[in-house]
């Protein structure tokens, strides 16, 4: 009987002192996570005991359940209240790396995907687990696929053979990154998104290496006057890593033309969706900020999303006038998008093409 207290009171006692210590991750919920932010942890030591510890983290992945990483901290003492941990607290970290390539990203970056990282605090003197919290968390690009041509609300005299997008960014985050297209025919009175989710696809591939997708003549043929919807879908292995926006073009019995212009400023605006012709070697473009005072960096690419021209430009409140030079690199009769991502990394789109020789 006495040793059926002794052990109840035991367990009793290692429950008391379990609740007594708690911890609470600050992984964020959503977002581009370095690994090194695995470790700001807070614990709070309620007992006047003080404890010499070491943090244990299994890393899975939430979707199939499987390990990615496992990590043991270094010796740390707990004193009585609450103590923020980061990584330079808990140096040496340990890490087992059971998914090839996530210990070599860029930066320390968590690959793209849906985890569920879970702790445990351990007395390394009696070996007792003081504390345990497992917390949810996504690991997204700051910039997901941003799809170039055909440009959203397009008229186009043919059918296209080719469609491009960018990639997501930082690269740093993607270990074998790919991307899925859909291609959907819109119904009368439906909206371009509604199309995408409820109808079956015109056209779909799930195995596209590149951020190009050539269109062969001996696929579907697309009707006249209907208007489709297309998105790109990018992920890395099996984990889904962003999707582009979902943009709407068409092929017209009559031609409508593109807005032609010489010397006049094109306005960039996120409503604008036509693309513009020029007959000139320089290109005018107006921009309009609420805020001003910072540097924004302006890319020119081509349709298979190569980067021809970047350059930076002070942006003022108010409007802004830009006049660029085009050298050789921009060939007549071809899309081109120049792109402008403001101080909220919010990017501003405009499509042109010249028509020179």
């Amino acid at each position: 009987m006495k040793k059926i207290f002794l052990a109840t009171a035991g367990l009793c006692i290692a429950a008391c002192l379990h609740a007594q210590v708690t911890m609470q991750p600050g992984i964020p919920a959503v977002g581009m996570i370095q690994k090194d932010q695995l470790w700001n942890v807070l614990v709070v030591n309620s007992t006047n005991t003080p404890y010499n510890c070491r943090l244990e983290l299994v890393l899975r992945d939430r979707s199939t359940g499987q390990e990615v990483m496992t990590a043991t901290t270094g010796l740390f003492t707990l004193s009585s209240g609450a103590k923020q941990l980061n990584v330079n607290l808990l140096n040496p970290v340990q890490y087992n790396y059971i998914v090839s390539g996530i210990g070599n990203r860029l930066q320390g970056l968590i690959p793209a995907g849906s985890y569920m990282a879970c702790y445990r605090l351990v007395n390394s003197t009696s070996k007792d687990n003081l504390a345990e919290e497992c917390i949810p968390f996504d690991a997204e690009p700051l910039s997901p696929p941003m799809l170039i041509f055909p440009s959203d609300s397009a008229q186009l005299e043919n059918a296209p053979n080719q469609l491009s997008w960018t990639p997501p960014a930082p690269d740093g985050m993607f270990d074998r990154l790919h991307y899925e297209i859909v291609i959907t025919a819109i119904n009368e009175g439906q909206k371009a998104s509604e199309a995408i989710q409820e109808n079956l696809p015109f056209y779909s591939d799930g195995s596209l290496y590149t951020n190009v997708m050539n269109y062969s003549g001996t696929g579907s043929s697309f009707e006249k006057d209907k208007w489709y919807a297309w998105q790109v879908i990018a992920k890395d292995d099996g984990s889904y890593a962003g999707k582009s926006e979902v943009w709407v073009f068409k092929i017209p019995s009559k031609i409508i033309k593109t807005v032609k212009t010489n010397d006049v400023y094109l306005v960039m605006k996120d409503d604008i969706r036509r693309p513009y012709e020029i007959d000139s070697k320089v290109l005018h473009i107006k921009y309009f900020s609420s805020e001003g005072g910072y540097d924004a960096v302006i890319k020119f690419t081509d349709p298979k999303g190569n980067i021809i021209k970047t350059t930076k430009q002070k942006i003022l409140s108010g409007d802004n006038y830009f006049s660029f030079t085009l050298n050789n690199q921009f060939h007549s009769g071809i899309p081109y998008s120049v792109c402008l991502v403001d101080k909220n990394n919010k990017s501003h789109i405009l499509i042109f093409s010249t028509n020179t020789k």
